[in-house]
């Protein structure tokens, strides 16, 4: 991998993950109509990220590959009700590369920079979800080492009801 470095993003680098976000989303919109965004999302995507870029429990992570920013990768900590043994788990929120970077490791190496920060701060599982339609992110997932647990299910109401 050519000079692929793997950091914190910065305030500045923000702009560029919004567009890699919208090249991920744009993907999933293709796979399906169940992904439709509003038309100003990009703008309210980086008031979102802005807003968590200095939480203690959020970590944006972005991969620069000769200088360019060409992924990313959101973790954060979740808490469970207190019924439930495990306390606090690890979520991904996102990942994305860039298409024209897919199958180069960027997204191993992002995984293991999140992995990596999730278990400094005590966190022992990571949940993400992946749309059964993302076929290629679904068997990266699989490769990483990650396991079916859940199902989320989605129904639309009848509007003549």
């Amino acid at each position: 991998m050519t000079d692929l470095k793997v950091r914190r993003a910065k305030l500045e680098d923000l702009p560029h993950v919004t567009a890699l976000w919208k090249e991920m989303m744009d993907y999933h919109l293709s796979l399906d109509e169940h992904f439709e965004m509003v038309s100003n999302s990009d703008k309210a995507y980086l008031d979102y990220l802005v807003s968590v870029i200095d939480n203690y429990d959020y970590a944006i992570l972005i991969a620069e590959k000769n200088g360019a920013i060409v992924g990313y990768t959101i973790g954060m900590i979740l808490v469970n009700p207190a019924v439930f043994s495990l306390a606090r788990y690890g979520f991904i929120a996102e990942m994305a590369i860039t298409a024209s970077e897919q199958h180069a490791g960027i997204g191993e190496q992002l995984w293991l920079h999140v992995r990596k920060w999730f278990f400094r701060r005590g966190i022992e599982v990571i949940q993400l979800n992946v749309s059964p339609r993302n076929k290629k992110g679904y068997n990266f997932w699989q490769k990483m080492g990650c396991s079916e647990f859940l199902h989320i299910m989605w129904h639309d109401i009848p509007k003549d009801m």
